[in-house]
């Protein structure tokens, strides 16, 4: 049997990653305005579930993001990481780089960034 869980709010569906170098971060991913998440495990989830930190997808056995609609991928920086640098990350990100191509993770993992995973892969409300 398969299980949809499907948020309430609209742009409560994110998909994180994060990455390290330093004393610096980036945050970036894709927040979506409407989604669902599909498992064939029933959620068991409600116990543990709190508005404001919402739910690790990663937490639900067999979860998977299923439909999305509208995402936007988003970008933030830590204080630590000047505006020249934060500039050339973005146009990474986007896509937007005259001077490096290719997937944004790989291009940050060849200037020394460390990817910590998509650990932050959750429902929010």
């Amino acid at each position: 049997m398969l299980y949809q869980i499907i948020p309430l709010e609209m742009g409560s569906l994110v998909q994180r990653s994060i990455f390290k170098k330093q004393n610096k971060e980036i945050k970036c991913g894709t927040v979506w305005k409407l989604g669902s998440i599909i498992t064939t495990t029933k959620p068991r989830f409600m116990s543990r579930y709190q508005a404001q930190v919402g739910i690790c997808i990663a937490d639900i056995p067999g979860a998977v993001i299923s439909k999305t609609y509208n995402g936007e991928k988003v970008i933030y920086f830590s204080e630590t990481i000047d505006e020249d640098e934060q500039d050339e990350l973005t146009d990474i990100f986007y896509g937007k780089s005259k001077k490096f191509s290719g997937e944004h993770a790989n291009v940050f993992q060849d200037l020394g960034w460390k990817d910590m995973g998509e650990i932050h892969t959750s429902l929010v409300s």
